[in-house]
This record gives C-alpha cells, structure tokens and sequence, in this order.
C-alpha cells in the first residue's frame, strides 16, 4: 500500500496561523485589561472567582467604614469620685498612686461580610515613652457617670500595647480579635509604666476612630466580562490585527461600577480632602426661650415656633486654596422644606450655655439642602464661606412649618461634618481612610482622617514696644478686652507653679478657667521642670494652653532653667520679659522677677517712668517670687524689694504671686511689710497644680494660709475697688474671697 502526503495550501496554513495569533492577542488584551482595571488607584478591588466554563462564582469587594467613639471619659486614682466625661483629652498614667485610665466606646453598624481589619485610632497630645495598653471591658459604665471607684473590670487580657508614642500622630491598635461584626464595642487603656499619655477625646480635635475593614461576597450569573472594576470610566479593547487580515472578533469592555461606590483617595500632592467633625452644637428654641440643649442627640429647626440650630467647626491642617467645603448633617426625620445653612459671625456662644434668650444672630444664607428624607445624610455646598484654617459658626434655619430633627456630636457615628477639599499648598498631606460606600446605606460614610500641623498663635494683644532680654526697649501691651460683666467690672483670674506631665493637678485648674471669662494670668513657673518647648507643648499646652489667645504670663525660676527661658519665649510668641496693660479701669504690671530688678536696673526704671506716664487710681502687679512668704521652702524674697517700693511709692493696690506653692493672703502693707492702711496687698497664689509647701512661722501680716488646695484666684476688677476670690478645683473645699479699694 502506497501512502501520499498531501500538503495543505499555503493560504489555510496562513489563516490557521491568523487565528491562533488573534486568540493569543485578545487573551493578552483581556489579561492587561483585568490587571490594569484592579488597579486603578482610589477603588475597592473586587476580587473575582471564575470557574472553567466563565462562571463568575462570586465578587468580594473590600468596604471600610470609619466610626467615631460615641462616648469616652477617663478616670484617675487622685480623684476617686470626680467624672472626667466632658474633657477634651484622655489621659493614661501607670504610675502608683496616680494611676489614670481612659475608657472609649464605639457602635458599630453596616458591616455586611467578613472583618479582615479593626483598628481603634487615638490621637496623641504628648509624647510618652511608653504607651498604654489595650483591653475591653463592659458596658455598664456611662461618660458623665465614669469615675475611678465605679470604673468597670477589664473583661479580656491585653489586646494590643505599644511602646513610644510620639505627639500629634494617630496610634493604631489592632482590635480585629475582638470587633468581629455590628455592635457595641467598649475598651480601656490602661498604663503600664510610669509615663502619662494624653489622647484627644470625641470632644477635642481628633476623636477616637474605629476603622472597620470588610469583605462582601455576591453571587452573579454568568460573566460577559473579566472583573468589576469600580471605574466610571469605558476603555474599548480592539485587537488589531496584520494589514490586510480578517479579524475573528472586537471586543469591548465596559466596566460596571459597584453601587453608588464612593472612594477618596490618599493625595499624591499638595492639598486633599479633609473631613472635620463638629467641635460644638445645639439647638434654641422660641417656646422654651431660657433652656439650654447643648447635651441633646439631635439638634432641631422649625418655622413655628422659631427653632434654630448652630454648629462650630474648628479647621486645621488645610494646605493651599479651598476648593470645596460641604457641610454634612444626618436627618433623623424628614422633611419637604428642608433648611438653610447660614453663616454666623459671633464666636463667643457655648454648647453648654446656648439659649433662645442669647443665641447670635444668623447671616446671610449659604446654602439649602432641599427636600430631606428620614434616614440619609444631607449636604449644603458652603464653599463660599470656608476660606482656610479657622473657627467658622453655621446656623441653621428652616421657613417650613415641619419640625426637622437631625443628628448632633452626641450622636457618635452620624455626627455632623465639614468636608473640605484643598488645592496646591505645601503644608501636610493628611492621611485619608479610602471607603466604599454601598447606596441604601447612609451610615457608611466616607471620613478622612488627619494629622494637623499646630498653627501657629498670634496674640491679640499688640505691645506698644518689644522688649527681650537682650533689648532695652521700653515695652507695654495693650491687650484686646476680656469679656466684661454686665457690672461694668472685668475679670483677672489664674495662678502659678502650674503643669508638669507627671500628674492631672493642671488639668483641674484649667477647668476652672474653662468655666470663668475674663484675662488669664500666670504667676511664673508655667511648665516644669525647666520650661522647655517641649514641656510647654506637651504638658501646659493642652491644659492651660486652651487659654493661650487671652493668658497674660509671666515667667519663673524654672523657666530660666532653659538659657534665656527660650521655651518660655517662644511658646508665648516672643512676648516682652515684662509689660504692661489696661484692663478695665486697672493699670497692670507682668513683671519679671528673673532678670536684674535692682533699683537702677532696665525693668525698675522702666516700671516708674510708665507709672508716671500712665497714672492710674488702680493698679496691679503680678510676678512670680514674693516680696513676703511665711512658706517654709522658700519664704520672703528680698531682692523684689525695689519693686516693691516703687509700686507703694505709686499707690498700687495690689501685688500677686507665686513661687511657694500654697496660698497666702496678707494684709495691707507699707514698704516695710508692716500692716498699713492704705497700703498694697499681696497674695500668694502657687496653686496652679504643681505641688504644695509648707507654711514656717507666720508673718504677722499673713492673714489666711492654705496649702492642701489647687485652685485659681479670680479678682473681679472694678473701677475704685476688687474683689478677690480663691476658686479650688473639684473635690476641695478651702476657698477665701474679699474686696478692697483703690487709692
């Protein structure tokens, strides 16, 4: 049997070899397509299971949601029964006898698949050498309620620890172990060395964050397509083939986006978005014109009666031109009408003290929101009145006859925002949590979270001449006006001997010149121990720092500590060693007691040719070692002698200082320190939270001592006359008040 080979034409050889190409073409095409469509920047990358025959089996889509503490306090061993629920910080301290715990809560909805992340983000006000550590805990424990003797047990080991943490980063702990799905969710820090650590509470800054990242799985029919890509975009694949050659199929590819998916990207530049929550809210109304709502979980509008809402944003870490700022706010009802955002001038009103009868006035009309319905998030385009880094106050109004409820800061997760989008700037790219946000579901929002650079503070006081040590110039400051009461009277309040990062003794003070207007004043020895930037920063700024734009200072031995007390001078923005002010009808003197104050000395004749040249029936001086102490640490301090005279010379009424902590008040004295009337009072106030020192012999003028209370003198400023009041911090119980009279 013969065999033949017949070969085929070179023409079906040439076309199967087309067709082989062209397959292996459009499957590189389509392979280059799902690679690039998975990665394209600012999406969720579903990941997709393709069976042999191109079934698409299932797409899991990675979504995060972001949720903010919903309550948080801290507790300390000092003060057993004292609720620390409405501070701006939490503080942790693993120190016996101080010890300090703070506890945080998080609700966590809308979490549809499976967890891969949580993390519990704090934000750090100090730095610590050694952070606390994480546990959970139960929920029985309220945030006005909370204190160390009612705090609850830990009801799990150590979830996470950390080790040095430095000031104003996020500290991340990975709380995947025990945030398994929706629900409450309630953790403790506690420390465990002796190191004080301070957080940003949900009433400062920076609240605590839970950061939830999940996967969702759906099933779908047969795929025409390789993958899902969240792109809004449609490239066209066309496989292009030999000149002259027939191709056996185009294909085009257009993605399909997830539902309704939203995503913010990390910027690669200058500038980005940021997302603010609000630092105050609350709502008036004309029917109940004297109540306050400030704690309320919804604030409120309505036509009739007349119900406004306001809200503050304080904006931080923006870099380069806004170029959109839209206010969120969560209905909690609905309504046709809607409301209107309006822009508020007046920055003076508080959460806690807001009411019809002394709500400010709203301005012009921003925005609308138009129709709102019950359940979903609005949003009002204010980009005209954002403008940078500032405190900006929103009204909120409605000409509707519908009462509308929305969601307050109480609320937690659903807390109203301010969304901010920069452009160009040099100034620090924030740290932007990306978020898929399925549609039908508003309370998976996107939250940008950020790491503010502290802005620098510009003092509202303007000197009538710059003195440092090193100039000669003669300096005087005219400070803006304090607030003043209705009696026509101001308001001088504060003490010395102050912050050390070693104990809560500052952060009491500070509340109570939270609760009282007026001018505050340091009697030296601000920050301990030598007054460094870094112990202002870390230890005075976020206590009585919050006080900064209207603090007089002045400084003390301790400053001096660091050459030239530049910490001293460059927190308080190079402030004159010493000057002058005009409060009220009153004459004050910041003096310093650290340089040469002998009688020929550059301070001395600078103090007696500004008392000739500005004559004053009353007048004041504050600085921080004592002419006279009956104190057993450091007691009288002779060389304030000529300063001492020079005032009594000029008719002052009144002399306060600290140095010795404790308080002291004496009675009128001549030059010599013998009773006299008329004469100066002194009073010794080293009461700011450092520590106490005893008392020696009492001077025969010493009038009233105490050395077991920190606490704050307020002097009540009148025209010909004071009145002075020691304020002790909560849990005390010595206090001293009195008035007096100009010369």
């Amino acid at each position: 049997m013969t065999f033949r080979y017949t070969a085929k034409p070179s023409s079906l050889r040439g076309k199967a070899r087309l067709r082989s190409v062209t397959t292996r073409i459009f499957k590189i095409l389509v392979l280059i397509f799902i690679l690039t469509a998975n990665g394209l920047p600012g999406v969720s990358a579903p990941i997709v299971a393709k069976s042999l025959n191109g079934q698409s089996k299932s797409i899991q889509t990675a979504s995060t949601l972001n949720f903010t503490a919903n309550a948080d306090a801290y507790v300390e061993q000092l003060h057993p029964t004292t609720n620390q629920g409405t501070s701006n910080f939490l503080q942790v301290d693993g120190t016996s006898n101080r010890n300090a715990e703070s506890y945080i809560r998080f609700t966590v909805t809308g979490v549809t698949g499976t967890i891969q992340s949580a993390l519990l983000r704090v934000y750090s006000t100090n730095s610590s050498t050694n952070g606390p550590a994480m546990y959970t805990t139960n929920s029985t424990w309220t945030e006005t309620g909370l204190t160390w003797n009612n705090r609850p047990a830990r009801t799990s080991g150590v979830i996470d620890n950390k080790s040095a943490i430095n000031k104003n980063i996020w500290v991340e702990y990975n709380v995947a172990a025990v945030a398994t799905g929706n629900g409450t969710f309630n953790f403790v820090l506690v420390g465990d060395g002796n190191d004080v650590a301070r957080f940003s509470s949900r009433e400062g800054n920076n609240p605590p964050q839970l950061v939830i990242t999940f996967n969702t799985s759906t099933n779908t029919p047969t795929a025409t397509q390789a993958a899902a890509a969240t792109s809004t975009r449609t490239p066209t694949r066309t496989a292009t083939l030999p000149s002259g050659s027939t191709p056996t199929s185009t294909r085009t590819s257009t993605p399909t986006p997830l539902s309704a998916a939203t995503s913010t990207r990390t910027p690669t530049a200058a500038g980005g978005t940021l997302t603010f929550t609000a630092s105050a809210d609350s709502y008036v109304e004309s029917s109940n014109p004297g109540t306050n709502y400030g704690s309320a979980t919804q604030i409120r509008v309505d036509g009739s009666p007349d119900v406004r809402s306001y809200l503050r944003f304080n904006i931080q870490g923006l870099s380069g031109t806004v170029t959109s700022a839209t206010l969120r706010v969560y209905a909690n009802s609905a309504a046709s009408s809607g409301y209107d955002a309006h822009s508020v001038s007046d920055n003076t009103w508080t959460e806690s003290g807001l009411t019809y009868n002394n709500a400010p006035p709203v301005g012009s009309v921003l925005g609308s929101s138009g129709s709102v319905s019950s359940g979903t998030w609005t949003s009002v385009n204010i980009t005209t009145y954002i403008t940078g880094n500032g405190t900006y106050n929103l009204g909120l109004t409605t000409s509707g006859s519908t009462a509308l409820s929305l969601a307050s800061r109480e609320s937690g997760a659903n807390a109203p925002q301010l969304i901010v989008q920069t452009q160009g700037g040099t100034g620090a790219t924030p740290t932007v949590t990306r978020t898929s946000t399925p549609a039908g579901n508003p309370s998976q929002t996107p939250t940008a979270t950020r790491t503010p650079t502290s802005s620098a503070f510009t003092p509202t006081r303007t000197p009538t001449s710059a003195f440092t040590p090193t100039q000669t110039a003669t300096p005087t400051r005219t400070p803006t006006a304090s607030p003043t009461p209705s009696s026509g009277s101001v308001v001088l309040v504060g003490a010395g001997d102050i912050s050390t990062c070693s104990s809560n003794n500052d952060e009491a003070t500070a509340k109570l010149l939270d609760s009282i207007s007026g001018t505050v004043f340091t009697a030296g020895d601000n920050a301990y121990d030598s007054g460094t930037i870094t112990e202002y920063t870390n230890c005075y700024d976020p206590t009585w720092g919050r006080g900064k734009s209207r603090t007089n200072p002045v400084p003390g031995n301790h400053e001096y500590a660091t050459s030239g007390a530049a910490g001293y001078f460059q927190y308080f923005n190079n402030i004159p060693a010493y000057y002058a002010y005009n409060l009220g009808a009153w004459r004050i003197y910041a003096l310093n007691s650290e340089i040469d104050v002998s009688a020929s000395g550059a301070e001395a004749t600078w103090l007696q040719s500004d008392l000739a040249a500005h004559p004053s029936q009353c007048v004041l001086a504050y600085w921080h070692k004592p002419r006279w102490s009956s104190g057993s640490t450091h007691g009288s301090t002779s060389s304030m002698q000529a300063i001492w005279q020079i005032l009594y010379n000029a008719g002052a009424e009144l002399v306060i200082n600290g140095h010795e902590h404790n308080y002291e008040r004496f009675a009128e004295m001549n030059a010599t320190g013998a009773a006299a009337s008329p004469g100066m009072r002194e009073i010794v106030a080293g009461t700011g939270g450092m520590s106490h020192y005893s008392f020696g012999t009492p001077l025969s003028t010493s009038q009233v001592r105490d050395n077991t209370s920190f606490g704050v003198l307020k002097l009540t400023l009148r025209a010909g006359g004071y009145d002075w009041q020691f304020v002790p911090v909560a849990g005390a119980t010595f206090t001293d008040s009195g008035s007096g009279t100009c010369h």
